[in-house]
Protein backbone atom coordinates (compact mmCIF):
# COMPACT_ATOMS: atom_id res chain seq x y z
CA UNK A 1 0.00 0.00 0.00
CA UNK A 2 2.90 2.45 0.50
CA UNK A 3 4.61 1.77 -2.29
CA UNK A 4 1.64 2.30 -4.55
CA UNK A 5 1.53 5.20 -3.06
CA UNK A 6 5.01 6.63 -3.70
CA UNK A 7 4.68 5.52 -7.45
CA UNK A 8 1.65 7.25 -7.60
CA UNK A 9 3.27 10.14 -5.88
CA UNK A 10 6.54 10.55 -8.43
CA UNK A 11 3.96 9.68 -11.06
CA UNK A 12 1.98 13.21 -10.47
CA UNK A 13 5.38 14.43 -9.77
CA UNK A 14 6.47 13.74 -13.35
CA UNK A 15 3.34 14.82 -14.49
CA UNK A 16 3.60 18.23 -13.35
CA UNK A 17 7.35 18.49 -14.51
CA UNK A 18 5.67 17.61 -17.85
CA UNK A 19 3.15 20.33 -17.39
CA UNK A 20 5.36 23.01 -16.68
CA UNK A 21 7.61 22.31 -18.67
CA UNK A 22 5.05 22.24 -21.79
CA UNK A 23 3.08 25.19 -20.45
CA UNK A 24 6.81 26.66 -20.47
CA UNK A 25 8.07 25.81 -23.73
CA UNK A 26 4.87 27.60 -24.94
CA UNK A 27 5.57 30.26 -23.42
CA UNK A 28 9.15 31.12 -24.45
CA UNK A 29 8.71 29.75 -28.39
CA UNK A 30 5.13 32.34 -28.76
CA UNK A 31 7.39 35.32 -28.30
CA UNK A 32 9.58 33.86 -31.17
CA UNK A 33 6.47 33.36 -33.41
CA UNK A 34 4.93 36.90 -32.17
CA UNK A 35 7.96 39.32 -33.18
CA UNK A 36 9.06 37.90 -36.30
CA UNK A 37 5.00 39.09 -37.99
CA UNK A 38 5.76 42.52 -36.64
CA UNK A 39 8.22 43.49 -38.65
CA UNK A 40 6.85 42.44 -41.86
CA UNK A 41 3.86 44.20 -41.25
CA UNK A 42 6.46 47.38 -41.12
CA UNK A 43 7.62 46.29 -44.83
CA UNK A 44 3.85 46.22 -45.90
CA UNK A 45 3.09 49.64 -44.44
CA UNK A 46 6.17 51.32 -46.65
CA UNK A 47 5.26 49.95 -49.43
CA UNK A 48 2.70 53.03 -50.41
CA UNK A 49 5.57 55.11 -50.86
CA UNK A 50 6.99 52.93 -53.47
CA UNK A 51 6.01 55.77 -56.53
CA UNK A 52 9.32 57.76 -55.40
CA UNK A 53 11.09 54.83 -54.70
CA UNK A 54 10.65 52.94 -58.24
CA UNK A 55 11.61 56.12 -59.92
CA UNK A 56 14.77 57.16 -58.42
CA UNK A 57 15.71 52.92 -59.01
CA UNK A 58 14.42 53.19 -62.40
CA UNK A 59 17.26 55.46 -63.77
CA UNK A 60 19.72 52.35 -62.30
CA UNK A 61 21.53 52.22 -66.05
CA UNK A 62 21.96 55.96 -65.94
CA UNK A 63 22.42 57.06 -62.19
CA UNK A 64 24.06 60.81 -63.08
CA UNK A 65 21.07 62.87 -63.97
CA UNK A 66 19.48 62.02 -60.91
CA UNK A 67 16.61 64.69 -62.13
CA UNK A 68 14.76 61.74 -63.82
CA UNK A 69 11.50 62.77 -62.83
CA UNK A 70 10.87 65.51 -64.81
CA UNK A 71 13.88 65.08 -67.54
CA UNK A 72 12.80 61.87 -68.42
CA UNK A 73 11.19 63.10 -71.61
CA UNK A 74 14.67 64.50 -73.09
CA UNK A 75 16.61 61.24 -72.27
CA UNK A 76 15.38 59.44 -75.42
CA UNK A 77 15.97 63.06 -77.41
CA UNK A 78 19.59 62.41 -75.95
CA UNK A 79 19.72 58.56 -76.94
CA UNK A 80 18.97 59.03 -80.18
CA UNK A 81 20.90 59.84 -82.53
CA UNK A 82 19.54 61.50 -85.49
CA UNK A 83 20.43 65.18 -85.23
CA UNK A 84 16.88 66.00 -86.88
CA UNK A 85 15.13 64.56 -83.68
CA UNK A 86 17.40 66.95 -81.27
CA UNK A 87 15.38 70.17 -82.29
CA UNK A 88 12.32 68.33 -80.79
CA UNK A 89 13.51 68.40 -77.19
CA UNK A 90 14.28 72.15 -77.17
CA UNK A 91 10.69 73.67 -76.30
CA UNK A 92 10.51 71.50 -73.54
CA UNK A 93 13.97 72.29 -72.47
CA UNK A 94 13.00 75.77 -72.76
CA UNK A 95 9.83 75.20 -70.59
CA UNK A 96 11.92 73.50 -67.87
CA UNK A 97 14.50 76.52 -68.24
CA UNK A 98 14.52 77.35 -64.40
CA UNK A 99 16.06 73.40 -63.66
CA UNK A 100 19.68 75.03 -64.64
CA UNK A 101 20.95 71.70 -63.85
CA UNK A 102 18.94 69.46 -65.89
CA UNK A 103 19.70 71.60 -68.82
CA UNK A 104 23.30 71.57 -68.74
CA UNK A 105 23.12 67.90 -68.49
CA UNK A 106 21.40 67.86 -71.56
CA UNK A 107 23.40 70.50 -73.16
CA UNK A 108 24.19 67.79 -75.74
CA UNK A 109 21.37 69.88 -77.52
CA UNK A 110 23.34 72.63 -78.99
CA UNK A 111 25.27 70.56 -81.42
CA UNK A 112 22.36 70.30 -83.94
CA UNK A 113 22.60 74.21 -84.41
CA UNK A 114 25.44 72.68 -86.86
CA UNK A 115 22.85 72.48 -89.41
CA UNK A 116 22.63 76.17 -89.59
CA UNK A 117 25.34 76.94 -91.44
CA UNK A 118 24.13 75.66 -94.91
CA UNK A 119 21.44 78.33 -94.51
CA UNK A 120 23.94 81.56 -95.44
CA UNK A 121 25.00 79.55 -98.32
CA UNK A 122 22.07 79.22 -100.23
CA UNK A 123 20.70 82.47 -98.98
CA UNK A 124 23.89 84.37 -100.98
CA UNK A 125 23.49 82.83 -104.33
CA UNK A 126 19.84 83.75 -104.17
CA UNK A 127 20.62 87.05 -104.11
CA UNK A 128 23.20 87.81 -106.92
CA UNK A 129 21.48 86.57 -110.00
CA UNK A 130 18.51 88.28 -108.61
CA UNK A 131 20.21 91.81 -109.08
CA UNK A 132 21.24 91.93 -113.17
CA UNK A 133 17.77 90.22 -114.48
CA UNK A 134 16.42 93.87 -113.02
CA UNK A 135 18.35 96.21 -114.49
CA UNK A 136 17.64 97.91 -117.89
CA UNK A 137 19.62 98.09 -120.71
CA UNK A 138 17.92 101.59 -121.81
CA UNK A 139 16.38 104.03 -119.83
CA UNK A 140 12.70 104.55 -120.97
CA UNK A 141 10.13 107.62 -120.58
CA UNK A 142 7.62 107.28 -118.04
CA UNK A 143 3.99 107.27 -120.37
CA UNK A 144 0.75 107.04 -118.21
CA UNK A 145 -1.25 104.37 -118.43
CA UNK A 146 -3.53 105.01 -120.91
CA UNK A 147 -3.09 108.22 -123.71
CA UNK A 148 -6.09 109.53 -126.22
CA UNK A 149 -4.98 111.40 -129.63
CA UNK A 150 -7.10 112.76 -131.82
CA UNK A 151 -6.06 113.99 -134.83
CA UNK A 152 -7.15 115.86 -137.68
CA UNK A 153 -6.91 114.41 -140.98
CA UNK A 154 -5.73 115.28 -144.60
CA UNK A 155 -5.54 112.81 -147.28
CA UNK A 156 -5.12 114.48 -150.42
CA UNK A 157 -8.89 116.34 -151.25
CA UNK A 158 -10.19 114.48 -148.22
CA UNK A 159 -10.13 115.04 -144.75
CA UNK A 160 -11.21 113.37 -141.91
CA UNK A 161 -10.44 112.31 -138.16
CA UNK A 162 -7.84 109.69 -136.98
CA UNK A 163 -7.89 108.47 -132.99
CA UNK A 164 -5.09 106.81 -131.57
CA UNK A 165 -5.49 104.96 -128.39
CA UNK A 166 -2.69 103.75 -126.03
CA UNK A 167 -3.32 101.30 -123.31
CA UNK A 168 -0.11 99.98 -121.05
CA UNK A 169 0.35 98.02 -117.54
CA UNK A 170 4.20 98.46 -117.30
CA UNK A 171 4.67 94.87 -119.43
CA UNK A 172 2.14 94.49 -122.39
CA UNK A 173 0.74 97.24 -124.50
CA UNK A 174 -2.48 98.14 -127.10
CA UNK A 175 -2.32 100.71 -129.60
CA UNK A 176 -5.90 100.96 -131.67
CA UNK A 177 -6.29 103.84 -134.64
CA UNK A 178 -9.68 104.14 -136.56
CA UNK A 179 -9.76 107.08 -138.93
CA UNK A 180 -12.45 108.41 -140.47
CA UNK A 181 -14.26 110.66 -143.25
CA UNK A 182 -15.98 113.59 -142.21
CA UNK A 183 -18.30 116.23 -143.37
CA UNK A 184 -18.71 115.77 -146.94
CA UNK A 185 -16.21 113.59 -147.63
CA UNK A 186 -17.84 111.54 -145.63
CA UNK A 187 -20.59 110.93 -148.67
CA UNK A 188 -17.91 109.39 -150.89
CA UNK A 189 -15.76 108.03 -148.44
CA UNK A 190 -17.42 105.16 -146.10
CA UNK A 191 -16.06 102.70 -144.41
CA UNK A 192 -13.17 103.02 -141.66
CA UNK A 193 -9.52 102.80 -141.58
CA UNK A 194 -8.55 100.86 -138.30
CA UNK A 195 -5.09 98.66 -137.25
CA UNK A 196 -4.35 97.17 -133.98
CA UNK A 197 -1.34 96.23 -132.33
CA UNK A 198 -0.50 94.26 -129.17
CA UNK A 199 2.83 93.20 -127.69
CA UNK A 200 5.14 93.66 -124.87
CA UNK A 201 7.02 96.45 -122.93
CA UNK A 202 10.30 95.75 -122.67
CA UNK A 203 13.72 97.53 -121.62
CA UNK A 204 14.61 98.14 -125.06
CA UNK A 205 11.33 99.85 -125.80
CA UNK A 206 8.18 98.28 -127.25
CA UNK A 207 7.96 94.79 -129.09
CA UNK A 208 4.91 93.80 -131.43
CA UNK A 209 3.64 90.44 -131.16
CA UNK A 210 0.48 91.07 -132.83
CA UNK A 211 -1.14 93.01 -135.66
CA UNK A 212 -4.97 93.86 -137.18
CA UNK A 213 -5.01 95.65 -140.23
CA UNK A 214 -8.89 96.72 -141.82
CA UNK A 215 -9.30 98.76 -144.48
CA UNK A 216 -12.87 99.03 -145.12
CA UNK A 217 -13.95 95.24 -145.78
CA UNK A 218 -10.27 93.92 -146.47
CA UNK A 219 -9.30 92.40 -143.35
CA UNK A 220 -5.06 91.15 -142.88
CA UNK A 221 -3.44 90.32 -139.41
CA UNK A 222 0.02 89.30 -138.19
CA UNK A 223 2.08 87.46 -136.17
CA UNK A 224 5.90 88.04 -134.76
CA UNK A 225 7.79 85.63 -133.29
CA UNK A 226 10.82 86.60 -132.24
CA UNK A 227 11.76 83.62 -130.65
CA UNK A 228 11.43 81.66 -134.45
CA UNK A 229 12.65 84.71 -135.56
CA UNK A 230 9.72 84.81 -138.07
CA UNK A 231 6.65 87.42 -138.87
CA UNK A 232 3.20 85.79 -140.67
CA UNK A 233 0.98 87.72 -142.22
CA UNK A 234 -2.06 85.94 -142.79
CA UNK A 235 -4.85 87.85 -145.45
CA UNK A 236 -8.27 87.56 -145.77
CA UNK A 237 -8.31 85.61 -148.94
CA UNK A 238 -4.49 82.89 -149.63
CA UNK A 239 -2.12 81.83 -148.69
CA UNK A 240 0.09 83.23 -145.39
CA UNK A 241 3.15 85.09 -146.04
CA UNK A 242 6.18 84.81 -144.25
CA UNK A 243 8.90 87.35 -143.46
CA UNK A 244 12.04 87.11 -141.35
CA UNK A 245 12.01 88.52 -137.95
CA UNK A 246 15.51 90.02 -137.25
CA UNK A 247 17.19 93.52 -135.65
CA UNK A 248 14.58 96.08 -134.32
CA UNK A 249 11.13 95.40 -135.74
CA UNK A 250 8.32 97.57 -135.25
CA UNK A 251 4.83 98.35 -136.80
CA UNK A 252 3.27 101.35 -138.32
CA UNK A 253 1.68 102.50 -135.15
CA UNK A 254 4.24 100.84 -132.44
CA UNK A 255 6.97 103.09 -134.31
CA UNK A 256 5.39 106.50 -132.78
CA UNK A 257 5.57 105.51 -129.26
CA UNK A 258 8.94 103.90 -129.86
CA UNK A 259 10.14 106.91 -130.53
CA UNK A 260 8.23 108.36 -127.36
CA UNK A 261 9.75 105.80 -125.19
CA UNK A 262 12.78 106.40 -126.18
CA UNK A 263 13.17 109.87 -127.01
CA UNK A 264 15.38 112.06 -127.05
CA UNK A 265 18.24 110.82 -129.62
CA UNK A 266 21.25 112.70 -130.18
CA UNK A 267 21.41 115.60 -132.72
CA UNK A 268 22.26 113.84 -136.09
CA UNK A 269 21.84 110.31 -134.62
CA UNK A 270 20.19 108.01 -136.73
CA UNK A 271 17.51 105.17 -135.99
CA UNK A 272 16.93 102.29 -137.69
CA UNK A 273 14.33 100.09 -137.75
CA UNK A 274 12.23 97.21 -139.65
CA UNK A 275 9.29 98.46 -139.98
CA UNK A 276 6.34 95.90 -140.89
CA UNK A 277 3.05 98.27 -142.50
CA UNK A 278 0.26 95.66 -142.65
CA UNK A 279 1.49 94.45 -146.46
CA UNK A 280 5.20 94.55 -146.24
CA UNK A 281 8.22 94.60 -144.04
CA UNK A 282 11.21 97.07 -144.90
CA UNK A 283 14.03 98.60 -143.49
CA UNK A 284 14.04 102.23 -142.37
CA UNK A 285 16.72 105.05 -141.40
CA UNK A 286 16.26 107.80 -139.65
CA UNK A 287 17.84 110.62 -138.45
CA UNK A 288 16.91 113.83 -136.15
CA UNK A 289 16.71 117.06 -137.41
CA UNK A 290 16.58 118.49 -134.43
CA UNK A 291 13.80 120.77 -132.14
CA UNK A 292 11.31 122.96 -133.70
CA UNK A 293 8.29 125.40 -132.41
CA UNK A 294 5.14 124.55 -134.21
CA UNK A 295 1.67 125.85 -133.95
CA UNK A 296 -1.16 123.24 -133.31
CA UNK A 297 -4.62 123.56 -132.37
CA UNK A 298 -2.95 122.71 -128.60
CA UNK A 299 -1.03 126.38 -128.96
CA UNK A 300 2.84 126.42 -129.86
CA UNK A 301 4.27 123.29 -128.91
CA UNK A 302 8.20 122.69 -128.91
CA UNK A 303 8.69 119.76 -131.01
CA UNK A 304 11.67 117.03 -131.47
CA UNK A 305 11.69 116.69 -135.77
CA UNK A 306 12.77 113.18 -137.04
CA UNK A 307 12.50 112.79 -140.68
CA UNK A 308 13.26 109.27 -142.62
CA UNK A 309 15.96 109.36 -144.76
CA UNK A 310 14.95 109.69 -148.48
CA UNK A 311 14.82 106.73 -150.39
CA UNK A 312 12.09 105.55 -152.95
CA UNK A 313 9.54 104.47 -150.39
CA UNK A 314 8.00 107.96 -150.24
CA UNK A 315 8.19 110.47 -147.21
CA UNK A 316 7.70 110.15 -143.67
CA UNK A 317 8.39 112.85 -140.91
CA UNK A 318 7.12 113.22 -137.67
CA UNK A 319 7.29 115.71 -135.33
CA UNK A 320 7.14 114.96 -131.06
CA UNK A 321 6.11 117.48 -128.60
CA UNK A 322 9.09 117.23 -126.00
CA UNK A 323 6.21 118.59 -122.84
CA UNK A 324 3.55 116.03 -124.08
CA UNK A 325 5.72 112.70 -123.39
CA UNK A 326 7.39 113.20 -126.75
CA UNK A 327 4.43 112.23 -128.56
CA UNK A 328 3.58 112.62 -132.00
CA UNK A 329 1.77 116.13 -132.81
CA UNK A 330 2.05 116.57 -136.75
CA UNK A 331 2.73 113.31 -139.28
CA UNK A 332 3.75 114.02 -142.58
CA UNK A 333 3.63 110.85 -144.96
CA UNK A 334 3.58 110.08 -148.48
CA UNK A 335 2.90 106.80 -150.40
CA UNK A 336 4.45 105.55 -153.82
CA UNK A 337 1.60 106.81 -156.05
CA UNK A 338 2.73 110.81 -154.31
CA UNK A 339 -0.69 110.83 -152.67
CA UNK A 340 0.02 112.53 -148.82
CA UNK A 341 -1.41 112.17 -145.68
CA UNK A 342 -1.09 114.59 -142.74
CA UNK A 343 -2.25 114.68 -138.86
CA UNK A 344 -2.50 117.58 -136.61
CA UNK A 345 -3.00 117.51 -133.59
CA UNK A 346 -6.44 118.35 -131.80
CA UNK A 347 -6.32 117.06 -128.61
CA UNK A 348 -4.05 114.71 -126.04
CA UNK A 349 -6.35 113.34 -122.84
CA UNK A 350 -4.48 113.27 -120.62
Amino acid sequence: MGRSVRLWGWALALSLLLHVCLLGGLEWRLPHRTSPPEPPPIDVRLVPPPPPVAVAASPSPSPRPPPAHEPAVPRPAVRLPPPSIAPAPEPPAEAAAPEAPADESVVVVPHPPALTPPQPVVEAPMAGPAEPATAPSVPLNALPPRIDLTFELRYGLASGEQTLVWVNDGEHYTLASVAGATGLTGLFYRGRFAQTSRGRVTPHGLQPEEFWDQRGDRRSSARFDQAQGQITLIPEKGVPRHFPYQGEVQDVLSLFFQFALTAPPAAGQRLAYRVFNGKKLRDYAYEVRGEAMLDTALGPLQTLHIAQVADDDGRFEVWLAIDHHYLPVRVLRSDDAGREMELRIRSIVP
